[in-house]
């Protein structure tokens, strides 16, 4: 299966970064996938920004990426299924096991002992979590955006109640959210979502830009990811939550259209981590709002150098 997995193409995605990596590779998982990393900057402190894979790749933190590699060491990487990383098409190449275990192999491969987790939504937030609760000593700290952690409340309505296979949905509204839709036209699907995920006036840049990300991956590899089980429930996930020791920052948007901010409230009880909402935002607030997003992260980096003195 590994070997097979289709990889994307080598050459450059972005004609114009605003900074270009000091470092790239590839580190190869332990099922054979390939994963495509850029490391910038040369501070003490090192970064790890995370994929919201296999939807998008690491382009999500262009805007976070020139900013942050002025101070610090800047990891960022193509999850498994988008970008310059292999795109494997079954289900189980996506298990939450595998894509907690691809942050540790980014980071052993670029020898990253320990850094401080940025994430979005359940593919950023949730793995960092589990990843602070099971390896602590690698994690200094998270901040998590738009916090997708699963079950701390229910889902969005237009999740609980879409059918994923009905053979008859209509390529319109929510009803895009569906098996067959993305076979027809997956390019109509990622515009509408991301007009849904990022709803705030003069949004039409990030909207153009996130959807552009997610043609360029693999409606297979979007599908196996979509076929996954999660492997815990409600006591699991709130006992892994409690696990957590290191400092945390929650950020979350009033206006949320993937992950409900009840959600945020609810890993804030738990982990005593302080939490900012931020009126009238959408889902994706590092794209959206990045100069927030960069000081928020910066001035929390700095309270952990503040704390180790």
């Amino acid at each position: 299966m590994s070997a097979a997995a289709p990889t994307a193409p080598a050459g450059p995605r972005d004609a114009t970064p605003a900074r270009l990596p000091d470092h790239t590779g590839h580190a190869t998982a332990s099922d054979g996938i390939r994963l495509a990393f850029d490391v910038y900057g040369s501070g003490e402190r090192t970064l790890v920004l995370l994929p919201s894979a296999p939807i998008i790749h690491a382009r999500q933190w262009k805007a976070q990426i020139h900013f942050l590699s002025r101070q610090y060491r800047v990891v960022a990487f193509d999850g498994r299924g988008n970008g310059r990383s292999d795109r494997p098409t079954v289900p189980e190449a996506y298990a939450d096991d595998r894509m907690v275990a691809d942050i540790v192999t980014v980071m052993d491969a670029t020898d990253t002992a320990h850094a401080v987790m940025v994430g979005l939504c359940g593919d950023g937030v949730w793995r960092s979590i589990r990843l602070a609760a099971e390896q602590p000593a690698r994690v200094d700290g998270i901040v998590a955006f738009a916090v997708g952690v699963p079950y701390l409340s229910p889902p969005q309505p237009h999740y609980a109640n879409m059918a994923f296979e009905d053979e008859g949905a209509a390529d319109v509204g929510w009803a895009r959210f569906n098996r067959h839709s993305w076979r027809r036209d997956y390019p109509g699907f990622a515009r509408f979502f991301f007009e849904q995920m990022t709803t705030e006036p003069h949004s039409t840049k990030a909207v153009e830009d996130a959807a552009g990300w997610a043609v360029e991956g693999s409606v297979d590899a979007m599908l196996a990811d979509h076929e996954v089980d999660f492997p815990l429930d409600l006591e699991a996930v709130e006992a892994t939550c409690r696990q957590v020791r290191c400092p945390m920052l929650l950020v979350h948007g009033t206006d949320d259209q993937c992950q409900p901010i009840a959600r945020a409230h609810r890993l804030a009880e738990i982990t005593g981590a302080p939490l900012v909402v931020v009126e009238g935002a959408n889902h994706m607030i590092p794209g959206r709002h990045p100069v927030l997003a960069n000081l928020l992260i910066r001035d929390f980096v700095r309270s952990l150098e503040r704390d180790a003195r």
